[in-house]
């Protein structure tokens, strides 16, 4: 049964990339969204985990950012991949990492906004996070 096994705002998300594959570094992590102003634009970035589907057959993820009041502020859209059969003998994993950079969103307005994580067209789960007026 797919699950997330990670989940996690920050600031951005650095690849580096070694002789074993590229390596993902999350950069600071962030437990609320500080724009300098509201409304205002807001950059951050979302690494998300999912584990435990069928890998043989094609999936697709979709994560939608929402507004304290619901509107969908960033949607994905169903993203549709298919693992290759030699990674999955080679790793003998069922799992995949997205990270999403979003960048110049708006935020309208303070409060609790939230990440949903579908997986397949079923919600895996949701995230919130605070939006606050941030400092200088």
């Amino acid at each position: 049964m797919e699950y997330i096994s990670s989940f996690t705002y920050c600031d951005s998300i650095q690849t580096e990339i070694t002789s074993q594959g590229p390596r993902h570094q999350i950069m600071n992590p962030l437990q609320v969204l500080a724009p300098i102003a509201i409304p205002g634009n807001y950059s951050f970035s979302i690494a998300c985990n999912i584990a435990g589907f069928d890998a043989s057959k094609e999936n697709s993820v979709r994560i939608i950012f929402c507004a304290p009041n619901g509107e969908n502020l960033y949607d994905t859209g169903d993203v549709r991949f298919l693992i290759p059969s030699e990674q999955i003998k080679a790793n003998g994993l069922n799992s995949m990492q997205f990270n999403l950079d979003i960048r110049n969103l708006v935020l309208k307005e303070a409060g609790l906004c939230s990440t949903k994580v579908l997986f397949n067209n079923k919600e895996l789960g949701e995230y919130k996070i605070q939006v606050i007026v941030g400092g200088h």
